[in-house]
């Protein structure tokens, strides 16, 4: 793992191509019609779904930073994730894509997820730290 984690933070641009690419695919699965998405009612499911992909966008975009393990740059990324996924459920809510709406219990998830993505960062920063 550690491999990975440190050709994430020493190469930026994949890093950042990563990011974009993996916000690209939230962006298309959550504004996909409300009748193409497969339903995930057992024990509030989505809400895992939502909290998981918001981990990984999070885990991302702090790799992106010059200087990932300042706090300024981990709130950075938190309200940036948290925009986003409210401004996903906006969109979702706003009548563009049938079937779908706005729940910000979803928002929520996808807030908590960016936070735990960012403290696990910081976590795997302290575990593959180079000696």
């Amino acid at each position: 793992m550690r491999p990975v984690f440190h050709w994430l933070v020493r190469n930026k641009i994949r890093a950042a191509c990563l990011s974009v690419g993996w916000a690209a695919f939230i962006f298309a699965g959550c504004l996909l019609p409300g009748k193409d998405v497969p339903s995930l009612t057992i024990f509030q499911y989505d809400k895992l779904v939502h909290f998981g992909i918001f981990a990984v966008l999070a885990f991302l975009c702090v790799a992106v930073y010059k200087h990932p393990g300042t706090v300024k740059n981990s709130l950075k990324v938190l309200l940036i994730c948290t925009a986003y996924g409210y401004a996903v459920e906006l969109l979702q809510g706003s009548g563009l894509v049938e079937g779908r709406s706005c729940d910000l219990y979803d928002a929520l998830a996808d807030s908590i997820g960016a936070l735990i993505g960012i403290l696990v960062f910081h976590l795997f920063r302290k575990l593959c730290a180079e000696k």
